[in-house]
């Protein structure tokens, strides 16, 4: 791609900013790919930065509710995700404890009793090790997972057994 000026630079990345929330790594790629000097970078990003442009705790917060309503994903997807996107751990912690944990485990109940609906009936042993393989596929915790299982078929085996 060719080299633009870096005002209008600016002038494209405060558009996108204000149509979609980006974190910041994302805008840096952006003007990295548009072989801006790195003086430049920097410049356009204290400037998207200082006006609320661009905002990595708004974006985490926004991007960890988001992910938890709508693609029902557990807190540890969410994180592995926000870390891909790099954002500081204390930013995830932040935007993660936003979730209620009634929430959370009510998020994950559901889940599994829509993969229990879609599961042909087989040994218990079966049907529990698919719907933990699947909760915690979509990033809830072990212990959670447990919970939910247990509370929607106490007849389950249990993991003492």
């Amino acid at each position: 791609m060719k080299q633009i000026h870096p005002e209008k630079a600016l002038n494209l990345a405060a558009s996108l900013c204000s149509k979609k929330e980006y974190c910041s790594k994302a805008i840096r790629e952006k003007l990295q790919n548009w072989e801006l000097p790195e003086k430049d970078i920097s410049q356009i990003m204290d400037f998207l930065i200082r006006h609320q442009f661009i905002d990595d705790r708004r974006y985490a917060r926004i991007y960890a509710e988001d992910k938890f309503r709508f693609n029902h994903w557990g807190k540890q997807k969410i994180t592995r995700m926000l870390r891909q996107k790099g954002i500081p751990g204390e930013i995830i912690t932040e935007a993660l404890s936003g979730i209620a944990p009634a929430a959370y485990a009510e998020n994950c109940l559901e889940i599994l009793r829509q993969k229990l609906r879609t599961l042909p009936p087989e040994e218990p042993y079966k049907t529990k090790g698919k719907l933990m393989r699947f909760a915690l596929g979509k990033g809830f915790d072990y212990d959670t997972v447990i919970h939910c299982i247990n509370r929607l078929n106490p007849a389950f085996p249990s993991d003492d057994e």
